[in-house]
């Protein structure tokens, strides 16, 4: 036989043996996942991208960014994304007006949300007659005015509440003075505090048990591809133990996705949210419950139950299996 013969035949047996290892691997699957907000909060999401564990789970995830809780439940609805990691009340009022969504797992079942103000805002009371910044309406940071106002006995209409989409756009309000006072999330908050803002109301010391940070998906996606359901949330849990356990890459990573480089300031937003970001990040009923009295202005939710708004069965499966035990260990 010829030496070209046998280069040709050497050739394509390499070239077989390379398609049959690739056919033997399992294929990722691509799926559409959005997170609502530029804060530590919803860290979870970027770092079981970016330490492979979605890739672990046979899932090749891409991370798009959608403003506020209403439009990214709207874009979950519409499908344009498979999975969401919303704030608070969106999917909840969602589905109180009939959307078929439901809540999968909480990772941060509390507020990490500021009200800061303007130097010569002494008190709460001196925000009568002034304007106050949110992200959105039916955003956790709408929620968040409307409680501290409630709890000090400040009327809504005292005040002028303005929509300005995100927290860097309403820092850079409060910093234009075209308005009094915002609400902020970390890392803004941490920025504003170092320019000299005065931070009114810090309610992750109030200790609310609410939905913060959430996984949403359709009904119609649970009940057809639970099995994606599942992956999702075992990459997700993941990605929730390296944030706790590992500071280093959880400061890199929160850099990377939202462009903070100052050390100070990242050492302060992962000593706020790791050590409270739940290990089985399972929904609660309390959290729920208070997550509807926000939407109380609508009558069915007084009489809903908090039960009907999240599915933990697939967390609970999880956790009966030894996956947390064997993760955690």
């Amino acid at each position: 036989m010829k030496s070209a013969d046998i280069r040709l035949i050497c050739a394509a047996m390499a070239l077989w043996f390379t398609y049959c290892a690739a056919a033997s691997e399992p294929s990722s699957q691509k799926i559409l996942v959005g997170y609502s907000s530029p804060s530590g909060s919803q860290a979870v999401v970027w770092l079981a991208k970016d330490s492979g564990s979605f890739q672990r789970q046979g899932l090749d995830v891409e991370l798009i960014f959608v403003p506020a809780g209403s439009k990214m439940t709207q874009a979950l609805l519409a499908g344009d994304i498979k999975i969401a990691q919303v704030g608070g009340v969106a999917p909840i009022a969602a589905r109180l007006r009939g959307a078929e969504v439901k809540i999968v797992a909480v990772s941060y079942n509390t507020l990490a949300l500021s009200l800061m103000s303007q130097k010569e805002i002494l008190s709460l009371a001196d925000l009568r007659g002034k304007r106050i910044g949110i992200t959105r309406f039916g955003s956790n940071s709408d929620f968040a005015l409307r409680y501290i106002l409630k709890k000090n006995g400040i009327a809504e209409r005292d005040v002028i509440i303005l929509q300005f989409g995100d927290p860097p756009s309403t820092f850079a309000a409060l910093q234009a003075g075209t308005i009094q006072a915002s609400i902020m999330s970390y890392p803004t908050t941490a920025a504003a505090i170092k320019k000299g803002y005065k931070e009114l109301v810090d309610m992750s010391q109030i200790g609310l048990d609410f939905p913060g940070t959430n996984v949403a998906v359709t009904d119609r996606l649970l009940q057809t591809q639970q099995d994606l359901v599942r992956r999702f949330l075992m990459g997700y849990v993941e990605g929730i133990q390296r944030f706790k356990t590992d500071e280093g890459f959880s400061k890199r990573v929160i850099s990377k996705y939202l462009r903070v480089y100052d050390p100070v300031i990242l050492d302060e937003t992962y000593k706020l949210f790791a050590p409270k970001m739940a290990k089985i990040p399972y929904p609660t009923p309390a959290a729920i419950r208070l997550a509807l009295e926000s939407v109380a202005d609508d009558p069915r939710a007084r009489t809903a139950r908090p039960e009907d708004f999240y599915d933990d069965s697939i967390l609970r499966s999880l956790e009966k299996e030894g996956f947390f035990q064997q993760l955690y260990r």
